[in-house]
C-alpha cells in the first residue's frame, strides 16, 4: 500500500499521483501542506516539501525520486526510456518543468489564484505582466521547439516528460493562462491531447471532488479541478481533518 503525502493541486505532488494512477498502483493521498512544521511530517521530509511517498513504512521524499522509485518497483508501463538518448531527453524535460517551467506556472496560480481566493491578498498586476511578458515566452518558444508534430514528448508513449510538462500547464489554466495557439500551435495542440487523456481527466476530476471545488477555486468554463495550496506555517497541519484520497486499483497494485 502506498501513501503519498501532500495537497493534491501542488503540482510535484500531482507529478506523483499522475504516475500512481499511470502505473494502476493502490493509494492513499493524504493531503498536508507545504512547509509543515510537525516533528511527525518532518521525519519523513527534512526540507518540509512535498510530497512524500510512503511504501509500507519506507518513506522517500523528492518527486523526482518518488517516480523513478515507482518505475523501478512498479515496471508495467515504464514512464522512463530505456534507450540511453531517449533517457536523457526525458530526464531533461522533466528538469526544465520541475525547475523554469513550473516557477513560471506557479507563480500565476500563485497571484491569479492563492493570494486572492486563500490568502485575501491583491494580486501582484506588476508581477503577473512580467511572466506574461517575458518569462511565459521563452518557456512557450523553447517548448514549441521541442514538441513534435504529434504523440508524446520523448519516443512513442507516455514518459515522465510528459507528466511533468502536462501538471505544470495544469497550475497555469488554474492561473487563468492558456497556450495561445497562433503562438505555439505544436504546443497547443499537445497539450490538448494531453488534456483529453483519461489519465488527465481522472486526475483532475479527483481533484475537482477535493477541497477547492468547496473553496469556489474552480474557473466555471474549466469545471475541471480543485485544492487549496498554502504555503505551510508554525500551525499548519500535517492532514486537512482527516480527510484523504483513496484510489482501489485492479490486481496489479501493490
Amino acid at each position: 500500500m502506498f501513501k503519498l503525502y501532500g495537497v493534491p493541486l501542488s503540482p510535484f505532488a500531482r507529478k506523483a499521483l499522475l504516475v500512481l494512477d499511470y502505473k494502476e498502483l493502490k493509494y492513499e493521498n493524504l493531503p498536508t501542506f507545504p512547509g509543515d512544521a510537525s516533528s511527525e511530517f518532518r521525519k519523513i521530509s527534512p526540507l518540509g516539501k512535498i510530497p512524500v511517498l510512503d511504501h509500507d513504512g519506507f518513506t522517500i521524499p523528492d518527486t523526482s525520486v518518488i517516480c523513478r522509485y515507482l518505475d523501478r518497483i512498479a515496471p508495467q508501463k515504464p514512464i522512463y526510456p530505456t534507450d540511453p538518448k531517449l533517457e536523457a531527453k526525458a530526464l531533461w524535460l522533466e528538469e526544465y518543468a520541475d525547475s523554469r517551467l513550473v516557477e513560471t506556472c506557479a507563480a500565476l496560480f500563485r497571484e491569479r489564484l492563492l493570494k486572492p481566493k486563500m490568502m485575501q491578498q491583491p494580486t501582484d498586476e506588476a508581477a503577473v505582466q512580467n511572466i506574461l511578458e517575458n518569462t511565459m515566452p521563452e518557456c512557450l518558444a523553447y517548448l514549441e521547439s521541442v514538441v513534435p508534430e504529434s504523440g508524446y514528448l520523448v519516443g512513442d508513449s507516455l514518459s515522465i516528460a510528459d507528466v511533468a510538462v502536462v501538471t505544470c500547464f495544469i497550475q497555469a489554466r488554474y492561473g487563468d493562462f492558456d497556450v495561445d495557439g497562433k503562438r505555439a500551435p505544436k504546443l497547443r495542440r499537445y497539450l490538448d491531447q494531453a488534456f483529453a487523456a483519461p489519465l488527465v481527466v481522472k486526475r483532475l476530476a479527483a481533484e475537482q471532488g477535493g477541497h477547492a471545488a468547496g473553496l469556489g477555486l474552480v474557473r466555471a468554463r474549466d469545471c475541471q479541478s480543485g485544492a487549496g495550496v498554502r504555503r505551510g506555517t508554525a500551525g499548519a497541519r500535517c492532514r486537512l481533518r482527516g480527510e484523504r484520497e483513496v484510489r482501489r486499483q485492479p490486481a496489479r497494485d501493490r
